[in-house]
């Protein structure tokens, strides 16, 4: 207990203050805990100011279960787009394809950028899919119509 009470009573008396005056001759400012040994000298105390505690670092947002579920149903909705695309649709020109293309390549690297664990499933999902788009590009720059090979 005697321990107790002597740690306080030289612990308390720890907390100084700090002086700021201007020093005649140089014109300086000078900083000190012990006031200026010239009595003429104006010293002012400054207050104390707790340094401003550092901020904790940010926790790594975790993907937004809404987020995902968006760019799944958007993911979904380019490859139905893609599904129902006709033999005619790759004749008549590529640009409405290749919008279609890009718009699922950006979608499916956003979800495996947020949902990695998901990526082979959609891998597997669209694979079938990719092929289809595959042989229709090759049937549109074949010289015979798919099916009426010689």
């Amino acid at each position: 207990m005697r321990a107790l009470l002597l740690f306080f009573c030289l612990v308390g008396p720890a907390h100084a203050d700090l002086y700021r005056w201007i020093d005649p001759e140089s014109g300086s400012v000078k900083l000190s805990s012990l006031p200026p040994s010239e009595p003429g000298i104006n010293a002012e105390v400054v207050p104390y100011r707790a340094p401003a505690l550092p901020k904790p670092p940010a926790a790594p947002a975790k993907p937004a279960a809404t987020m995902v579920q968006a760019l799944q149903a958007k993911w979904s909705e380019i490859l139905t787009q893609i599904a129902g695309l006709s033999p005619q649709d790759f004749q008549r020109g590529g640009e409405g394809l290749k919008q279609h293309l890009e718009a699922y390549e950006a979608v499916r690297v956003e979800l495996d950028r947020i949902d990695p664990v998901g990526a082979a499933r959609r891998r597997a999902e669209s694979a079938s899919l990719l092929d289809k788009i595959k042989q229709g590009l090759a049937a549109q720059f074949s010289p015979t119509p798919p099916g009426r090979e010689q």
